[in-house]
């Protein structure tokens, strides 16, 4: 990335020259969300919707009703505001999924469905769950699935030369993808020169540069109508701002916000209905616990009505 930069400043052309034919000015891109409690995706998304966004990224998780976040989410925004809906595997299987893809087909909201169990792994079902639904599912690149065209799409990232053998490779299949690239401001500007020589990354880019407080670039990337402006200004076409640099510049081993908050002490408490006006309950100390439970098959998944809700205490683990 920096090497583009450098090298298009150099010889005064725009990062995209450097990589391919241009084939767009603009690229879709896509806000995204870990899982949350629905009134919380509520917000997000009128958020986004300020900054031009007209996307999302979901992540679905058993232990919260995917349901019910999405007829909030769909109840706060217009038909034309679209979600993927990432499940990072964990219907598990192409029976799995069905009634619970079939169910979300409803909503009209609803674009894609990305990885429902892990498409390579179950080919055949996989074939027979994409028949079933009416929404296209994508998965993370694999020529396995490319080549038994049981999927609508995929994700690609990687670097520059793998990127262009992966999208000539869906273009000859006539398969879209977005392009999956997460950083900051400075990695979305690369990104787009990406999506601009790309002829097949037609879905909204996956960035995750509106996590960060700052963008470290003087001028934002500006969203408009969930587009952004393919920069046209020598190497990467931005500036980084050198005082965000020095601002969050941080030490050599100093802990993260995320280790912080493992070290402190916390239930995790998911609610489970039972079917029959109750529920089980089950306690977890944290995700490293009940990720993999759900994940393997040891609790249902997607049960409507599940929630979660965490418990925190005083004191460090």
């Amino acid at each position: 990335m920096s090497l583009f930069d450098a090298v298009g400043k150099s010889f005064d052309v725009p990062a995209y020259q450097l990589l391919g034919t241009k084939v767009r000015d603009r690229c879709p891109i896509s806000w995204w969300d870990i899982d949350m409690p629905p009134e919380d995706w509520v917000e997000e998304v009128k958020e986004s919707i300020k900054r031009g966004y007209t996307s999302i990224k979901l992540k679905a998780r058993p232990w919260r009703d995917i349901f019910d976040q999405v007829q909030q989410v769909g109840n706060a925004v217009k038909d034309n505001y679209k979600f993927d809906i990432d499940f990072n595997g964990f219907l598990r299987t192409a029976d799995g999924a069905i009634p619970v893809l079939q169910e979300l087909d409803r909503h009209p909201n609803v674009a894609y469905y990305e990885s429902p169990f892990y498409l390579g792994t179950d080919l055949e079902g996989a074939g027979r769950l994409q028949e079933a639904i009416s929404n296209p599912i994508v998965e993370h690149f694999n020529e396995d699935c490319l080549h038994a065209r049981i999927c609508g799409g995929f994700v690609v990232g990687g670097a520059a030369s793998s990127l262009r053998r992966v999208g000539a490779l869906c273009a000859s299949f006539d398969k879209p993808f977005w392009l999956q690239m997460v950083g900051t401001g400075i990695t979305t500007a690369y990104t787009m020169h990406l999506g601009a020589i790309l002829t097949h990354a037609q879905l909204p880019a996956i960035t995750c540069h509106e996590l960060w407080e700052h963008h470290l670039l003087t001028d934002r990337l500006e969203v408009s109508e969930g587009m952004i402006s393919v920069p046209e200004l020598p190497g990467l076409g931005v500036e980084v701002d050198e005082s965000a640099l020095a601002y969050y510049r941080v030490e050599p081993g100093t802990p993260t916000l995320t280790q912080e908050y493992k070290q402190r002490q916390h239930t995790c408490r998911v609610h489970i209905p039972d079917g029959q006006d109750g529920e089980t309950i089950h306690d977890f100390n944290g995700e490293s616990i009940y990720y993999p439970a759900f994940s393997e098959g040891e609790y249902p998944v997607f049960v409507p009505g599940v929630w979660m809700e965490v418990i925190e205490t005083s004191g460090k683990s």
